[in-house]
């Protein structure tokens, strides 16, 4: 009989009910109906989390400086320079990257004016990835995890923070679909193996890399028949889901990671010598790896901590390697700053310039991100080339939290956290080039819009200056409507969804 190879092997594995939650009951809590999706119609879904309020007023529903008004003791709504290019409907902030950023992906670019219904961060962040709770308790990777990622090692890969990184509420999705959380893209790969890497070439200890997988496989199997078994740990705690989710990532999902070499194959960065001296443990890069790091060249580490220069980039590195390699279908990314996690949330002291500065921060990794998934083509689960590329199959979208306050009191003005907002969705997917809602420049609120047509709904009959009421029916849309029709774009479907057609055009 032929040897498998190993996209045909984790194939087998499923079909049995090997892999966690596929074709096989849990040993606890409850499934529910799976989404659904097209098997022969994968897609991908990159969340890039924009930590501390990126406000779409700064970017791409900028008021333009010539229409905002002053109100005495309340200031200018916060307005600049705009660009719109000859044919597109979407304007920016005259700034150089998101200007590149428009003539790239304008024809697959939708901005929509979007409400919150949290200015808290974690709370604001969950919401914008779980659809306030109205996706059947799982989040927008869960749901794409389990939907296109069945035959992949790691579904749902999370390098967000906060909220961006919280898992769903339903007790009964498969681990193998809740985010797998990685702190450091890149190092991450060393850690899909049990000991490839562990022993220095021609050092002291076990050389054949057979051999030592036996010996390794036979101190797991001592492990789980004899020690996890008769310990009193397992007795007294031999009901607990999370010990049964561990059993069952050991015994299923572990061995996947390493049929798949994930070891080597997501590893971006080559042999750096002291500083990752990979050849001296039995490692290789990628052969992708002078590609990855040409377009995304901070990722390399900036120590021998093996942390990155650029840890963003570094995400996306692994991002790109995780979509290319065909072990993820989702994958969150969190923009973490130069000063730590606070990002746009520096806007509380000088507004303008946390703005610019993460926006173009964001924009531009988003950009090297998607240039790389353009170049590469999308290969199916039977190793096809189909002369599409990851690209055609992605959709990007920018969660933002929250907004910020409206008003501009001058030099150095630093802004609270505020409801109305908009967000930002990239895909080949979409019809783009389209703004849904307006921003009003009397008071610098952004307008709901018709779900069917996308017309904008605004706010006549308010003064300069008067905000609307929560209530008021002209207000766009919020968690709810947003992440359903994103999951709908990225091809999933499951009772209840609620989507707004204008958004797919």
């Amino acid at each position: 009989m032929p040897a498998l190879n190993r996209r045909q092997l984790l194939s087998a594995l499923i079909a049995s009910g090997a892999a966690a939650g596929v074709g096989a009951s849990l040993p606890f809590g409850r499934r529910v109906a799976r989404a659904d999706a097209d098997p022969d119609d994968p897609r991908f879904l990159v969340v890039m989390g924009c930590f501390g309020g990126a406000s779409m007023l700064d970017c791409f529903m900028p008021v333009d400086s010539s229409e905002a008004r002053t109100q005495p003791g309340r200031g200018t709504v916060f307005a600049y320079p705009t660009v719109q290019p000859d044919g597109s409907q979407i304007r920016c902030v005259d700034r150089g990257t998101p200007r590149a950023f428009l003539d790239r992906f304008r024809d697959q670019m939708v901005v929509m004016a979007t409400q919150s219904s949290s200015v808290n961060h974690q709370a604001a962040q969950q919401r914008w990835v779980s659809g306030r709770d109205a996706l059947n308790g799982r989040t927008m990777a869960e749901l794409v995890a389990e939907g296109h990622g069945v035959d992949r090692a790691l579904p749902n890969v999370n390098m967000g923070k906060g909220g961006y990184a919280a898992q769903g509420s339903d007790p009964g999705l498969a681990p193998r679909y809740r985010g797998q959380v990685v702190t450091n893209p890149v190092v991450f790969a060393l850690s899909t193996h049990g000991h490839a890497g562990v022993i220095p070439v021609g050092g002291e200890g076990l050389q054949d890399p057979d051999q030592r997988g036996l010996l390794i496989d036979q101190a797991r199997a001592f492990r789980e028949g004899v020690l996890e078994t008769g310990s009193p740990f397992a007795r007294t705690f031999a009901s607990s889901r999370r010990r049964q989710e561990l059993l069952l990532s050991r015994r299923d999902s572990d061995p996947r990671l390493e049929a798949e070499d994930l070891v080597q194959r997501l590893l971006f960065v080559p042999d750096l010598g002291d500083l990752f001296p990979l050849s001296a443990y039995g490692l290789r890069a990628n052969e992708e790896a002078d590609l990855v790091l040409s377009q995304l060249p901070k990722a390399f580490p900036a120590s021998t901590s093996g942390r990155a220069e650029d840890p963003f980039q570094a995400q996306a590195a692994l991002a790109y390697l995780l979509l290319r390699t065909g072990t993820s279908a989702a994958v969150t990314l969190t923009d973490p700053g130069e000063d730590g996690f606070l990002a746009f949330d520096n806007s509380h002291t000088d507004h303008r310039r946390a703005q610019a500065s993460h926006w173009d921060r964001v924009l531009d990794v988003a950009s090297r991100l998607a240039l790389l998934l353009q170049g590469a083509e999308y290969v199916d689960s039977a190793g096809v080339a189909t002369g599409t590329s990851l690209w055609d199959r992605t959709v990007m979208v920018f969660p933002t939290e929250f907004g910020r306050d409206k008003w501009d009191r001058g030099a150095g003005t630093g802004t609270g956290h505020h409801l109305n907002n908009g967000l930002l969705v990239v895909s080949p997917q979409l019809r783009g080039n389209r703004v849904l809602g307006a921003v009003d420049p009397n008071n610098g609120f952004t307008c709901g819009f018709d779900a069917e047509t996308g017309d904008p709904t605004p706010f006549e009959g308010l003064s300069p200056g008067e905000d609307p009421l929560y209530s008021d029916p002209r207000l766009p849309p919020g968690e709810e409507l947003v992440c359903g029709s994103i999951l709908d774009l990225a091809g999933i479907r499951f009772p209840g969804q609620q989507v707004l057609p204008a958004l797919r055009g």
